[in-house]
Order: C-alpha cells, then structure tokens, then sequence
C-alpha cells in the first residue's frame, strides 16, 4: 500500500466524494447523523471481561466522559455484555468475527485476530480512538482526537513499525473493503493484526510526523521489562498516557507476576468493580 497517508484514508475519501454513506445506529446512542467521536474498544471471549472493566475504570478515573463504543462477537455471553451496558456511556455492538489466516500461538488470534479491522466500518463516528482492551489510561486522552486519520504509535521492535494496540482513525467502508481484499494476501510480521496493518499501511514511517503519536500513548509494558534495570529508559516515556499490557501473561492471568505495573492494573480493576456490579 502507499508512500503517505493518502494512500490509505484520505485519498479513498477524495476519490469517493463527501457523500459517504453512513451506517444504521444501534444500540444505546439513537442518531440521525454522525456522532462526532467516540472511543473504542473489542471482546471476543468471556475471558475479556476484567481487562475491559479495567480498561473502562482507568478511563473514567482521568475524568473523560466520552461515550465507548464495544465492539463484540457471538463468543461473548448476553450476562458478560448486560454487565458493561450498566455504564450508561458504553454501546455494545455486535459484529462478525473475521479470523485470522495466518498460523499463530496466540490462541486469542486464531478465529477473530482480525476482528479490529471492523472499526474502519463504523462509519456513523465520524473519529475514533481506538484502544486494546488489555490497555490503561493514565492521563486525559482528548488531544487524540485532533490526530489526523489513520495516526499510529512506534512499536518497541521494529521501531519502525507501529503497533496496533493504540489507532486514531476516521472510519471509511472503503478503506475496510480495501483491507478486506488483502487480507490472506498481505504477510503479517508478527502473524496478527499489527503485522497486517503495517503492510496496510507499509509507508506509515515516512508519513508526516503528525501521523506518528508518542509511544507514551501506546508505552508497551515490554520496554519496561527489558530495560527494569535502567529505569532511565522508562522514565524518558513519562507522562505515560497509555499503558498497554501487550505480551503474555496478562495481569488478571492466574500465573502473571505482581509487578510494578500489574498492580496498577489491579488498582484499576478493583475500583472497575463498584461500576460494574
């Protein structure tokens, strides 16, 4: 795919006209035209419920009141999903899952690891920041919102490659056809999601630097396990805005460690519990 970012979102939209047609609103948010913006997230599995109970807590504890659109396969319970609708600000959605076909260890990726590319399909928001479920926010998140679409941050290795745990993006049912046409014909570096995106978007590094966000919007968990013993590298991401959990175990996982930043997790969750009930 193309050398800016006009290859990808801006040039479908000058070539499809200003008349894009939007989809039918559901759920919790009737409207009769786009609604300006919204964060977003997915679960796939019942498994998913803490992390995106924590994910929702951080959010609410920076004082962000923007409404979180949940996007959700037939995998996940009606009792999982009754429970996130307690928050009057969440809309759940139901969407196909759409498997990943490249070979992976990551059971989670097997038969919904490409499910993420459904957010380009939501096209009655006219922004959205999407975040991972096993995510953090520390810090107001707002600013993201001015990025332009699709904005993306580094990941640890290669650092010039982004990571898909954290998108700014306008959605567009042109841009996800496109996806759609590639996928199982594009490689994926990393065998999931992230790897897909950045053949995607192959030229994301050469973009303009505003497509590029600071990786304490998306400061992966593993940069602070390979360099604990130099906390000068961490310390230099600081203020952290997002804290991504990426790797295994995940903090809610029975045999993860009770480290430094899983038991900010835990905080999270905890407190995830009185809104959730």
């Amino acid at each position: 795919m193309g050398g800016d970012p006009a290859d990808g979102d801006q040039l479908v939209r000058r070539l499809a006209g200003k008349n894009e047609a939007t989809s039918s609103c559901s759920g919790s948010f009737p409207c009769e035209m786009k609604v300006a913006r919204a964060i977003v997230s997915f679960i796939t599995s019942d498994d998913f419920l803490m992390p995106v109970q924590a994910l929702v807590a951080s959010l609410r504890a920076t004082g962000m009141q923007e409404r979180v659109l949940l996007l959700h396969t037939s995998q996940v319970d009606q009792s999982v999903l009754s429970r996130l609708s307690s928050d009057p600000l969440i809309e759940t959605r139901l969407v196909e899952a759409i498997p990943n076909p490249h070979q992976t260890d990551v059971a989670g990726w097997r038969n919904s690891g490409f499910t993420k590319l459904r957010i380009w399909e939501q096209t009655d928001f006219q922004k959205l920041v999407y975040i991972d479920a096993d995510c953090l926010v520390l810090e107001n998140i707002s600013e993201l919102f001015d990025r332009p679409s699709p904005s993306f941050c580094p990941d640890v290795f290669p650092p010039d490659k982004f990571n898909a745990g954290v998108i700014v993006l306008e959605p567009s049912r042109e841009v996800f056809a496109q996806m759609m046409q590639q996928v199982g014909k594009l490689p994926s570096h990393d065998g999931g999601d992230t790897g897909f995106l950045n053949s995607f978007y192959s030229s994301w590094f050469e973009w303009p630097p505003e497509h590029r966000m600071p990786f304490r919007y998306n400061a992966l968990r593993t940069l602070y396990w390979f360099t604990h013993a130099n906390p000068g590298y961490w310390d230099a991401v600081k203020p952290i805005k997002i804290l991504h959990f990426c790797s295994t175990p995940k903090p809610w996982d029975s045999n993860a460690q009770k480290g430094d930043l899983e038991a900010i997790w835990w905080q999270h969750y905890l407190r995830s519990r009185i809104l959730f009930y």
